[in-house]
C-alpha cells in the first residue's frame, strides 16, 4: 500500500481587531480575513520584496507608507513612477528605525470620507479632498455631510467588525473610506483627536453642538469647509483680508505648525464656493509674497 501525505495548508493567524489601529498592515490583513473591501497591498522590511511587488503590480500611482500608523498622514507618499521607490522606501525606514513598509494600490474614487465615532455612535461624516502631490496631504475637509442611505448602511456593516476597537476608547475614532462603484473601501483608522472640527469653539462657529452630543445625520443646514494651506514660512502672517472678502459666509482661521486652516461656513453651498474662490485668491497672494 502506498502511503499518502496530506498537504499542509497555510492558515493565516486571525488578526485581533484591537491591533488594527496601530499597524496598517494588520488592518489590511484583518479586512482581507473578514472580506472587507480594502486596497491590494504588500508589507515588508526588505526593499527587494517591496520592489518585486511593485514591479509585478506595474500600475501607478501606488501608495507607500510606514506600516506603523502615524498622525497627520506622516510618511505617506504617492508613488507615481518606479524610479521614486528607493528614495521613499529609504526615507520611511530612516525615520522608523528600519520598520516595516506598506505598499498598496492608490484607489481613486467618487469621494473620500471620514466617519467619526464617539461613545460608539457616528457623530460626524466629512468629505475630504486629497492633494495628489508627492506626500499625501489634505486640501480641504467639508462637514457635516449626509450620505445616501445605501452607503451609510454599508459603512455601518463594516463598523460592526470593529466593535471591540470602538468600545475600547472614549476618544474620537475615525474611519476613512473611498467610495468607488457605490462601495465603501476602508483605507485607514485613527484614534487621535487632532481635528479642528472636533473642538468646541470651531464647532460652535460652524453651528454645531459638541462632538460628543452630535447626531448623524446632522440637524443643521450649515455646511463648513476647512481649506488647508501647508509649508508656510512665516507664522506671523495675517489673513484677515481673506476673511473680509467672504461676504456671504462666516469664517474662522488659525495658523498651526506651518499650516493655515481657513474655515468657511454657510447654509448655501453656492456661497461657500464663491467665497472660497475669493478667499483663496487673497491667501495665495499673501503666501506668494513671502515666498518670492
Amino acid at each position: 500500500m502506498k502511503s499518502s501525505k496530506s498537504k499542509k495548508q497555510n492558515i493565516a493567524t486571525p488578526i485581533n481587531q484591537l491591533e488594527t489601529i496601530d499597524d496598517r498592515s494588520k488592518l489590511r490583513e484583518y479586512c482581507k480575513q473578514n472580506n472587507i473591501l480594502t486596497p491590494d497591498y504588500f508589507a515588508s522590511e526588505e526593499f527587494s520584496k517591496i520592489s518585486s511587488w511593485a514591479m509585478k503590480k506595474n500600475t501607478f500611482p501606488l501608495c507607500i507608507k510606514s506600516a506603523h500608523n502615524l498622525t497627520h498622514n506622516h510618511l505617506i507618499y504617492i508613488l507615481k513612477a518606479y524610479r521614486e521607490l528607493p528614495e521613499f522606501f529609504e526615507n520611511i525606514q530612516a525615520k522608523t528605525n528600519n520598520g516595516k513598509v506598506l505598499i498598496e494600490e492608490f484607489i481613486e474614487g467618487k469621494a473620500y470620507l471620514e466617519v467619526t465615532i464617539v461613545d460608539k455612535k457616528i457623530r460626524l461624516v466629512s468629505q475630504v479632498c486629497l492633494s495628489k502631490t508627492m506626500k499625501l496631504q489634505y486640501k480641504w475637509r467639508a462637514f457635516p455631510i449626509r450620505l445616501p442611505q445605501i452607503i451609510i448602511e454599508k459603512i455601518e456593516e463594516i463598523l460592526k467588525f470593529f466593535d471591540k476597537l470602538i468600545e475600547s476608547t472614549s476618544n474620537p475614532i475615525r474611519f476613512s473610506f473611498v467610495i468607488k462603484n457605490s462601495e465603501p473601501i476602508l483605507l485607514s483608522i485613527n484614534d487621535n483627536s487632532e481635528r479642528l472640527e472636533y473642538l468646541n469653539d470651531w464647532r460652535a462657529d460652524a453651528g454645531l453642538e459638541p462632538i460628543n452630543q452630535a447626531v448623524y445625520p446632522s440637524k443643521t443646514n450649515m455646511i463648513s469647509k476647512i481649506n488647508i494651506y501647508g509649508s508656510l514660512k512665516d507664522q506671523t502672517l495675517n489673513f484677515s483680508s481673506a476673511a473680509k472678502v467672504c461676504l456671504n459666509s462666516k469664517t474662522k482661521y488659525e495658523l498651526i505648525k506651518n499650516k493655515l486652516y481657513f474655515m468657511i461656513t454657510s447654509d448655501n453651498p453656492k456661497a461657500i464656493t464663491e467665497d472660497f474662490e475669493k478667499a483663496n485668491a487673497v491667501i495665495k497672494q499673501i503666501i506668494d509674497s513671502i515666498n518670492q
